[in-house]
């Protein structure tokens, strides 16, 4: 290689050396970062709570009023929730008696219980203590399942004592007042523990006195 020749080619070296040190790389497009793509939230379900059946008690209808066999039977449906729905009872009599929902137990009720319980034992104060409790409890056991009411008895009654070898006679509050169940000294004292024991559930409890 001649001499011009050569400093061509070193001139065409330098300068491409230069050229290559000044020059950048081509800038990448600038990206964007992507935003998270909405999340699209489902709008709340409107939920309906069912209808209250139709009431069939009829208009100004009372707890202890007498109603027909066709309106007990519409009345009562196919369940039993004594605090949110009223109910009909039917009595040996025949007769269907109204209670309404979260209402005591009328009398009328009540009594019908102790004069049915009287028809099997006569005499309180002289039966067999097993004789007055099968009767006495399936008057209760059928109030219970035709009212959910629980019903407690305060009786005259014979009870065995071990001491003197005989029957005694008193006054006892029996189940499911479990919590006073026993003998009192006198016919006031057990209704004022019984009475007790009703006040704290009026609705769904209740009491029968039981004596000659």
């Amino acid at each position: 290689m001649n001499a011009t020749a050569k400093n061509i080619a070193i001139a065409i070296f330098v300068a491409g050396t230069i050229a290559l040190a000044g020059c950048t790389p081509a800038q990448a497009p600038t990206v964007e970062p992507s935003k998270p793509a909405a999340v699209e939230t489902a709008a709340p379900v409107e939920t309906t709570k069912p209808a209250e059946p139709e009431s069939a008690t009829p208009a100004g209808a009372k707890t202890g009023d007498v109603v027909d066999d066709a309106t007990a039977k519409a009345i009562n449906g196919t369940y039993i929730e004594p605090m949110r729905k009223d109910l009909a009872v039917k009595l040996s009599s025949g007769e269907n008696i109204l209670v309404k929902a979260a209402e005591p137990l009328p009398e009328v009720v009540k009594e019908s219980m102790v004069k049915d319980i009287k028809k099997s034992v006569p005499s309180i104060s002289n039966a067999e203590p097993n004789d007055l409790a099968v009767a006495t409890w399936g008057q209760k056991l059928a109030i219970e399942e035709s009212t959910g009411r629980l019903v407690a008895p305060v009786s005259y009654m014979q009870s065995w004592n071990d001491a003197t070898g005989s029957y005694d006679k008193g006054w006892f509050v029996g189940e499911p007042a479990s919590d006073i169940l026993g003998e009192y000294p006198s016919k006031d004292a057990a209704v004022a523990a019984v009475q007790e024991w009703v006040a704290k559930s009026p609705a769904m409890r209740a009491y029968i006195v039981l004596a000659d």
